[in-house]
């Protein structure tokens, strides 16, 4: 083995199987030979299959996901793989078990005659359920990936010898900690990229002439250039903003990201002029709603510790304002790409339901508020635990409080802009009424919040901007025209 310019180890013999089960040391190696690759089929039309490992092809139009560090994995790329995989005998056995990998699309068979049965239409072809079944059986382990449709993927295990059926989920509750992180997989997507074009088993290009055009070519560098970071706030724990997310704020067409909106929310609670307002305001974000367990699946959920809880309700950098000076506890969420907030008021003991999104979805409630209702009791229980740590003389229940709906909130049926007007309708909020009038125009939105985000990160992120762009930035002082009617 030999150390190569990237810093990493690469092996010297190039016929050393390259999709093995992936180490950290080779995901975060994406050598010279890789790029060289990836810009081979650049100019390839989207119906041209570019991998054809067995019974799996992979068409450019499918390849592409691994190119984009945004876009969803396809099934496809996925299926390719598993039969690379396959066709090592050694990754096969492991710890003395035996190892079947089914491709992607069975799992949509096996949910489908589970959930239907008799109801759905049967196969022209011959049943295969017995041969499947007999393959499960001569085997230790089954590994079955799944597929939430366009939003996630999670692995499904079934155990022969322990008799259980495991999952491994990153967005789940895990005791293995490799398996939760995710951050050398992003590094991994080009690699896996190389892997399939130059493997042996890839007879898709083979014996077929490549023209590439030089206009066209892949460049794997655009990748890295979209994934680096140039918003980074660290306290009270750590927010990064790559140009991607960056690029994404202007998009009116896509929705606020989790991280944009966190940083938002502590824009707002870490502003000098926090301190000034009346009455005093505590600005929590996303974690706080994460944590507390809502709409996440019984067996994933945790219960988080009460000091854990009360650091949610610290007093944020810069603001001086302690929670116990506050009277009003704004309490962001997200659900289904819409954001909402809901403004507790301790004095008063009412709840404002601060939601953008118009009221056609309550048809099915008797009153407004039963809607909110599921978050409402999850907001609660988990503030009461943080009240043990933060003020043991709390005895209340924020279930129990009164609700208002605040007049003169924008709706929208734009569920994309819905986080840019919570994020100024928390700052304008004063517990009776808004102190001004938001105008909804997603653009001004967006462009003033882009800036007021470059300019609250200057510090760090400064030396990724253009001079000619700081020049710009130092130009503009208000930053609020044209936002309020």
């Amino acid at each position: 083995m030999e150390e190569n310019a990237e810093g990493g180890l690469e092996s010297v013999d190039m016929k050393v199987s390259r999709h093995n089960k992936p180490k950290k040391v080779h995901v975060k190696v994406i050598c010279a030979q890789d790029k060289q690759i990836i810009k081979s089929i650049g100019g390839l039309g989207d119906d041209r299959t570019v991998v054809r490992v067995g019974d799996a092809f992979v068409t450019m139009h499918n390849f592409k996901c691994l190119l984009e560090r945004s876009e969803y994995l396809n099934g496809d790329v996925i299926n390719a793989y598993i039969n690379l995989i396959a066709a090592e005998k050694h990754l096969l056995y492991r710890d003395g078990s035996s190892i079947y990998l089914e491709n992607s699309l069975t799992f949509y068979i096996l949910y489908r005659d589970g959930r239907y049965g008799e109801k759905s239409k049967p196969s022209l072809k011959e049943d295969t359920i017995v041969e499947r079944v007999t393959n499960y059986v001569s085997h230790d382990m089954v590994f079955i990936p799944i597929n939430i449709e366009r939003t996630h993927w999670y692995l499904g295990v079934i155990s022969g010898k322990k008799r259980e059926i495991q999952v491994l989920d990153s967005m789940g509750k895990m005791g293995r900690d490799e398996l939760t992180y995710a951050g050398d997989m992003e590094k991994f997507r080009l690699k896996l990229a190389a892997i399939l074009l130059e493997s042996d088993n890839n007879t898709a290009i083979e014996s077929e002439d490549t023209e590439s055009n030089a206009d066209e070519t892949i460049d794997p560098n655009e990748f890295y250039a979209y994934s680096k970071e140039w918003v980074i706030s660290s306290n009270p724990y750590p927010i990064t903003v790559n140009l991607e997310k960056l690029q994404g704020i202007l998009n009116v067409n896509m929705p606020m990201d989790r991280d944009i909106f966190n940083l938002g929310a502590r824009m707002l609670a870490c502003d000098v002029l926090t301190s000034f307002r009346e009455p005093k305001c505590h600005f929590l974000d996303l974690k706080f709603l994460w944590d507390c367990n809502y709409r996440r699946h019984p067996l994933h959920r945790v219960k988080p510790e009460p000091k854990k809880l009360a650091t949610y309700f610290d007093v944020w950098p810069n603001s001086g304002v302690t929670f116990s000076e506050c009277q009003l506890v704004f309490v962001p969420y997200r659900s289904c790409e819409s954001y909402g907030v809901f403004a507790l008021d301790r004095k008063d003991r009412i709840i404002a339901i601060i939601d953008p999104t118009p009221f056609s979805q309550w048809n099915d409630y008797n009153h407004p508020s039963f809607y909110y209702l599921p978050k409402i009791q999850k907001i609660a229980k988990t503030y009461e635990r943080a009240m043990e740590e933060v003020d043991p003389m709390w005895n209340d229940d924020v279930y129990d409080w009164r609700h208002i709906f605040p007049s003169f909130v924008p709706k929208t049926m734009d569920s994309c802009l819905t986080g840019f007007l919570v994020l100024e309708l928390m700052n304008s909020w004063d517990g009776q009424l808004f102190h001004r009038l938001l105008r909804a125009d997603a653009r001004m939105l967006r462009k003033w919040f882009l800036i007021e985000a470059l300019k609250f990160t200057w510090d760090r992120c400064a030396p990724n901007i253009p001079e000619d762009l700081k020049a710009a930035l130092h130009s503009i002082g208000d930053t609020r025209r044209g936002k309020y009617i």
